[in-house]
């Protein structure tokens, strides 16, 4: 966390910017690794379950969590309420591309078209360079402390991955054990595997005051999900729908979660402790309709 801020400090970005940007392609990397190796081995419906999945843990159960935790997280960036409808409607494209059941190759590049076209509006935005860590007190000596400083993130980076990872191949081993529809594993065991990344992010985050970074990664990972992670995916190997009840009830409670949350980003300063009990609420009610309805 002491890198993310001296990150922050070094290139003037705010601490929802540079979380957004660079811990959310750290975060991700599970989901992308995922995305990759099923694509690789032709199951690349694994992949848009877990993005699904992921997705909707984050900004329901993973938000809630950390909002619960800090006893209300406060809302310190403008681009947050500027951008969330934004984010709401780019986690809406995939549903809308698998309408006819399949997530083509050319489909998959127009996902990464979007994905830089988010990311060039992003950094476009002034209030991106308003640098916000007034509290911290680290000084830079150099260049040589920066790179040291990047060395360690690429270190704790791995130490994810391989965490999220070993969850995931856990998560596959007992679903077939269990004779679960790898749908309903991907969406849920896998998702909430490769989401373990944002959950220590947000906690930590939380308790030494960076709500900013935790909320920035929160939102950074829905949009690369959505359009990076589905778009690599895709190319690689196209993706056929084949369970669409199944995807379109996660995908539905998913855009809720989505509403939801951006609901209680723009109504005040502040999502408060209530709101974040009501968000992990909305979680377990979507594992029940899975359980029930599959």
């Amino acid at each position: 966390m002491k890198v993310m801020a001296i990150l922050s400090h070094y290139f003037k970005l705010t601490e929802y910017v540079l979380a957004f940007i660079l811990m959310t392609f750290a975060t991700t990397l599970p989901e992308l690794l995922v995305g990759i190796t099923s694509a690789a081995k032709g199951t690349p419906i694994i992949s848009l379950g877990n993005i699904i999945g992921s997705n909707l843990v984050n900004l329901s159960f993973i938000l809630g969590l950390v909002t619960v935790l800090s006893n209300g997280m406060p809302i310190q960036s403008k681009i947050v309420k500027r951008d969330s409808w934004i984010v709401f409607f780019i986690s809406m494209i995939p549903l809308l591309l698998i309408l006819d059941g399949r997530l083509s190759r050319g489909e998959g590049f127009l996902l990464l078209i979007i994905f830089g076209g988010y990311i060039y509006h992003l950094l476009k935005q002034k209030d991106a360079f308003t640098h916000r860590v007034h509290h911290i007190r680290h000084d830079i000596t150099g260049f040589d402390r920066l790179i040291k400083k990047l060395g360690y993130f690429v270190l704790a980076t791995a130490v994810l991955i391989l965490s999220a990872w070993g969850v995931v191949e856990i998560s596959k081993l007992i679903a077939k054990e269990l004779y679960v529809p790898i749908v309903l594993i991907s969406l849920i065991l896998v998702a909430i595997g490769t989401s373990l990344p944002e959950i220590v992010f947000g906690i930590k985050a939380t308790i030494i005051k960076h709500e900013g970074m935790c909320l920035g990664n929160l939102i950074g990972s829905i949009v690369v999900n959505s359009t990076f992670i589905l778009g690599i995916t895709a190319i690689i190997s196209p993706i056929k729908v084949e369970n669409l009840k199944m995807i379109f009830i996660a995908g539905g409670f998913m855009l809720l979660a989505i509403l939801l949350a951006n609901i209680f980003l723009a109504t005040r300063n502040k999502v408060s402790r209530k709101e974040g009990w009501i968000l992990i609420g909305f979680y377990a009610v979507f594992l029940i309709a899975e359980f029930l309805l599959r």
